[in-house]
C-alpha cells in the first residue's frame, strides 16, 4: 500500500516553503509557459544538478545529446551546488518561476523530498507516460521506492568500495587481497613486514562508507526496518558500529593505519602517492583513482565484514533524478522523454566510461561500450558487480531518513574521536544520543 504523502506536513522548515508553493500555483520553475520557448521554438525544461570537474563535463554530453536528438525540448542544466544546497535552494522556491522541473538528488535527500510534497510519484509518471522501467536495476529501484512508490529515477549510481596497491601487496606476498576484517588485518602486517615504506591502511572518517558497511554486515541503520516498515525514529547500528570501529581501532593500535580524519581528498591522494596501501571511498573515484595511479596497478574490492558474516551487500546510493510537481503537460512528456534518453542502455554505458558511476539499466551491461572499458579497466567492473550481486530486500533498500546526513556527520565524529584516542563504546554512544535527538525533534514536526 503506497504511504499517503499528501496528509504529511512539515511544520518544521518546510511549512512555509509549502505554503508558498500553494499560494504561487507552481508550474514547475516557469516551465510551462510559452516564455519558456527558445529562439528554436523548443520548450525549455530546467534542470538542476550537483556534478562537476569531469562529471559535469560529462552530464553536459548527456544533456546536448538529447537536446541534438529531437526538435521539441531543450534541457537546460546548471549547477546549484552540492545535493544538499542544491535540495535546499529547491524547496526555498516552493517550484515557483525559475525553479527546477528536474533536480538531481543525493540518496541522503531522498525522504526530505517526499516529505516536502514538491516532487511527483516517479512510479504514477511512468504508467501515465507509459514509460518501459523494465530495465532499471532491481537495486536502485528497491532504494528509491517507498510504500510501492518510486520517488526519483536512478541516473548515476555508486557504492564505497576498497582500494588497494595491488602491487606493493603482491610483492609482500598477498596474491588475493581478503575482504575480511581479519584478512585485512592480516595483510597489512604482511605488507608492513615486508619493509615497504608504505602504511598498509589509510583511513578517512567516511559516513556513507560506514553506514553502508551496516548493511552490508546486514545490520538496519535506523529502526522500522530502514524506515521502510514505518518512520524511523532511532538508530539501529550500534552492533555493526561497534565492530566496525573496533577494528579500525585494532589496525591504528597496530600501527598499521594512517587516519585522516575526515579528509577525503589528501586519503586518495596519499593512496596514489603510495603513502598508504589501500582505502575505502566511493566507486565514483574509480577511474580518477586509477588514472592518478601511475607508478603501480590499483586493486578494487568490495566492502569487508567480519569473518563468519555472510555479506548482505550495498544499496544503491549516488544520486537520481526528481521530478517537481505541478508541471504543465507538456513540460512533464518532455521531462519523461529526458529520463528515458538518459536512462537508456547506450548512454548509460557511455556516463559510465566517462565518470565511473555504474549504469542503471542492465542493458547498458551489455553494450560494445561497457564491455571495452571494462576490459582496459577490469577494476570498474568489480565496482558495479559489488552492487550487482548485491540481495535484495529491506535491509539493502538502505536508510530512509530525512536526518541521514546529520546520522553520516554523527558517525563521522565518532570515529575521529576513536581515531584521537577515545573509546569505542563512549564515542558510539555519543553519535546515538546526538542521531536519536535530531530524530526525535523532526518527527515532532511531521504528523501523518
Amino acid at each position: 500500500m503506497k504511504r499517503n504523502i499528501g496528509k504529511r506536513i512539515l511544520a518544521l522548515g518546510l511549512s512555509a516553503v509549502l505554503a508558498g508553493s500553494l499560494l504561487a500555483g507552481c508550474t514547475g520553475g516557469g516551465t510551462s509557459s510559452d516564455s519558456a520557448s527558445t529562439d528554436s521554438g523548443k520548450l525549455q525544461i530546467s534542470f538542476w544538478h550537483s556534478m562537476s570537474g569531469n562529471t559535469q563535463e560529462a552530464l553536459d554530453k548527456v544533456v546536448a545529446g538529447f537536446n541534438e536528438s529531437q526538435d521539441q525540448y531543450e534541457v537546460v542544466a546548471t549547477n546549484q551546488g552540492s545535493y544538499d544546497e542544491s535540495t535546499g535552494k529547491f524547496f526555498n522556491m516552493a517550484n515557483g518561476e525559475d525553479s527546477a522541473a528536474i533536480i538531481q538528488i543525493g540518496e541522503q535527500n531522498l525522504q526530505s523530498m517526499i516529505d516536502s510534497q514538491m516532487i511527483a510519484s516517479v512510479s504514477d509518471l511512468i504508467e501515465k507516460h507509459e514509460f518501459d522501467d523494465s530495465d532499471l536495476l532491481e537495486q536502485e529501484v528497491n532504494f528509491y521506492t517507498v510504500d510501492g512508490d518510486m520517488w526519483a529515477m536512478p541516473f548515476n549510481c555508486s557504492t564505497p568500495v576498497v582500494y588497494y596497491n595491488k602491487t606493493a601487496f603482491e610483492e609482500a606476498g598477498v596474491t588475493e587481497f581478503p575482504t575480511t576484517f581479519e584478512g585485512i588485518k592480516e595483510a597489512a602486517q604482511k605488507l608492513a613486514d615486508s619493509g615497504s615504506s608504505i602504511t598498509p591502511v589509510g583511513m578517512y572518517a567516511y559516513g556513507y562508507a560506514l553506514d553502508q558497511m551496516v548493511i552490508n554486515m546486514g545490520g538496519y541503520v535506523i529502526d522500522n526496518e530502514n524506515g521502510r516498515a514505518g518512520r524511523a525514529t532511532q538508530v539501529a547500528y550500534q552492533d555493526q558500529i561497534t565492530a566496525i570501529y573496533n577494528w579500525i581501532k585494532d589496525l591504528q593500535d597496530s600501527e598499521l593505519l594512517l587516519n585522516y580524519g575526515s579528509d577525503g581528498t589528501n586519503t586518495i591522494s596519499g593512496f596514489t602517492q603510495q603513502q598508504v596501501g589501500m582505502f575505502i571511498a566511493s566507486s565514483a573515484s574509480c577511474r580518477n583513482v586509477i588514472d592518478s595511479s601511475t607508478d603501480f596497478e590499483v586493486g578494487v574490492a568490495n566492502l569487508p565484514v567480519p569473518e563468519g558474516t555472510e555479506p548482505e551487500g550495498v544499496y544503491g546510493g549516488g544520486g537520481a533524478l526528481c521530478i517537481a510537481t505541478g508541471l504543465s503537460e507538456d513540460v512533464e512528456a518532455g521531462v519523461m522523454a529526458f529520463c528515458e534518453y538518459a536512462t537508456s542502455p547506450e548512454v548509460q554505458a557511455q556516463w559510465a566510461v566517462d565518470t565511473g558511476y555504474f549504469p542503471i539499466c542492465n542493458g547498458a551491461y551489455d553494450t560494445e561500450t561497457l564491455t571495452a572499458a571494462y576490459e582496459e579497466m577490469p577494476q570498474l567492473q568489480v565496482a558495479a558487480d559489488q552492487l550487482l550481486n548485491s540481495k535484495v530486500n529491506s535491509i539493502t533498500a538502505g536508510p530512509l531518513l530525512s536526518q541521514l546526513p546529520q546520522l553520516r556527520t554523527d558517525l563521522v565524529t565518532a570515529l575521529e574521536a576513536v581515531f584521537n584516542g577515545g573509546e569505542v563504546e563512549s564515542s558510539v554512544q555519543q553519535a546515538v544520543e546526538s542521531t536519536n535527538s535530531a530524530i526525535a525533534t523532526a518527527n515532532e514536526g511531521v504528523t501523518e
